[in-house]
């Protein structure tokens, strides 16, 4: 069982377990003068400093109902490793244990996740309170989300999952993950072995730690989960319950969730290294996703790259249904604030400047009544962003913002030049650019845009196989970019395919 202190804000810092092949390791007792004086000698700006004994990051408060900064900083003090505590290389104890879990054996565990979960809702709510206290996110999406655990989590949608991600030749995933299957007509047989697989996690949105492990775990695999800055959190959560839940089940002896500093060379080069692990998962900017590609080129890695999401609003808005498409386009805009890779931030209006205009102002508006109800936190980076782009390159573009005294806090801006998705603030903004057509909007389409809204119905069937074809992954109806259900594609892959090794035999 966790210790008294573990978890809890005393004196600005929480003591924060992680779990290393099912067991819980918890840093030592660390005076706050000691944590401040790393930080005073370190970089202006630094939220990371490796002590003799444990490692600390800190983060800034954000007061919940201002939704700004209050000038304090918590500090997540966490335990130290080493590289060699998280890789494993009995394979024959993998075969004989892990491995050879029946489907049913997985669903069993995750309902026992799930009950513990249920039954202990002051270990959910001890850490929703800790990570809302550093959260850009509202508490409305927060309380959603820790609440959505249990669709996450659940036995149905697993199940939905395997088959639906590992089926191969007619048959469900379910058989080929219990074991040998027999090939009609021929004489050999497949198999969707479990692999070893290291997964480095992103922190925009705080359900990516989860799905990982939960990835890793419907695929009966030896995990290392490295979790983000921004999101440790919730996945200790996970982490938490499975080591008091199930502490002697294969799968929780096989799970291990950490954090370490990107780039520390004296575990990614051992982690990183030929057949530490069989698959990598990467999620996370271009620098990251670059650094683990240039250091694994002999393990199978599969990368989540940076995205983002686009609308296009069909000239059939400006007769008699503008309303309708704000409503529905805003759905998309304030999703996860502009962090998630599915959210919004570029409108293709067909129609004239005018009505591009028009199309704007009713979007600031409806951006200010959501303002209100929900307030949205805004990085001062964000703000600074905005004014740049004010007295920069877009000085002659149209801007409807909404403020907050003087700091930038929602809007859109009507660009008809050309514009670089690099100089967006994600922080509730909408470039809005007015086209003639809406095809003249697919030379913006390419890999990087992960879905796209299009009102209305009739002119996303009309151009969904076109987006498509250019790389995006979903085209759906404006305002159902944040649609999910269990066995759907991610990024153009089903992932549960990509994670085990499909061996014949």
């Amino acid at each position: 069982m966790r210790s008294n202190d573990v978890l809890t804000l005393k004196d600005g810092i929480i003591k924060v377990p992680f779990l290393v092949k099912g067991k819980l390791i918890v840093p030592p007792r660390i005076d706050r003068d000691i944590i401040e004086k790393a930080f005073s000698s370190a970089d202006t700006g630094t939220t990371y400093v490796q002590l003799t004994e444990a490692q600390v990051i800190r983060e800034p408060v954000i007061d919940r109902k201002a939704m700004k900064y209050t000038g304090d900083d918590i500090y997540q003090l966490m335990p130290m490793f080493t590289a060699k505590d998280l890789i494993e290389t009995d394979f024959d104890m993998l075969s004989n244990t892990l491995y050879s879990l029946s489907v049913d054996d997985i669903l069993d565990y995750l309902d026992t996740i799930l009950a513990y979960l249920c039954k202990n809702k002051k270990l959910t709510s001890q850490i929703a309170e800790l990570y809302g206290m550093t959260s850009e996110y509202p508490d409305t999406l927060l309380d959603k989300w820790f609440a959505s655990m249990t669709e996450t989590l659940n036995r149905k949608n697993a199940l939905q999952m395997i088959d639906a991600e590992l089926s191969y030749n007619g048959k469900p995933g379910r058989d080929f993950l219990n074991g040998w299957v027999k090939i009609d007509g021929e004489m050999s047989y497949i198999r969707a072995m479990p692999t070893r697989q290291l997964h480095i996690t992103a922190g925009n949105v705080p359900e990516v730690p989860i799905i990982s492990t939960l990835r890793a775990v419907l695929t009966k695999s030896a995990v290392v989960i490295k979790l983000p800055y921004g999101a440790i959190l919730p996945g200790v959560l996970f982490a938490m319950t499975a080591a008091e839940a199930a502490p002697e089940h294969p799968i929780t002896q096989n799970l291990s969730l950490v954090y370490w500093q990107g780039g520390d060379k004296s575990i990614e080069n051992e982690l990183f290294a030929p057949n530490a692990f069989d698959r990598i998962v990467v999620w996370g900017g271009p620098g990251t996703i670059a650094n683990v590609q240039s250091k694994t080129p002999f393990t199978k890695t599969i990368s989540l790259n940076p995205r983002y999401g686009i609308s296009l609003i069909g000239k059939e808005a400006f007769a008699g249904r503008l309303q309708e498409a704000i409503d529905r386009a805003l759905t998309d805009v304030i999703a996860y604030n502009q962090k998630a890779c599915i959210s919004s931030l570029v409108h293709y209006v067909e129609g004239t400047e005018e009505q591009a205009d028009e199309y704007a102002k009713c979007l600031q508006q409806a951006l200010a009544k959501w303002g209100k109800k929900i307030p949205s936190f805004v990085s001062p980076d964000a703000v600074g962003q905005v004014k740049r782009m004010k007295r920069g390159r877009y000085a002659n573009a149209k801007w409807y913002l909404n403020y907050e005294g003087e700091d930038f806090m929602s809007g859109a801006v009507v660009i008809t030049g050309e514009f670089d998705i690099l100089d967006h603030p994600a922080s509730r903004l909408v470039v809005v650019r007015p086209v003639t057509i809406l095809e003249d909007a697919l030379k913006y389409v390419h890999q990087s845009v992960s879905a796209v809204g299009v009102f209305p119905e009739e002119r996303r069937e009309e151009l969904k196989d076109r987006i498509l074809a250019r790389g995006v992954s979903s085209v759906l109806p404006l305002g159902q970019c944040e649609r999910v259900f269990a066995g759907m594609p991610h990024d153009g892959m089903m992932i549960l395919n990509q994670l085990v090794d499909w061996k014949v035999g």
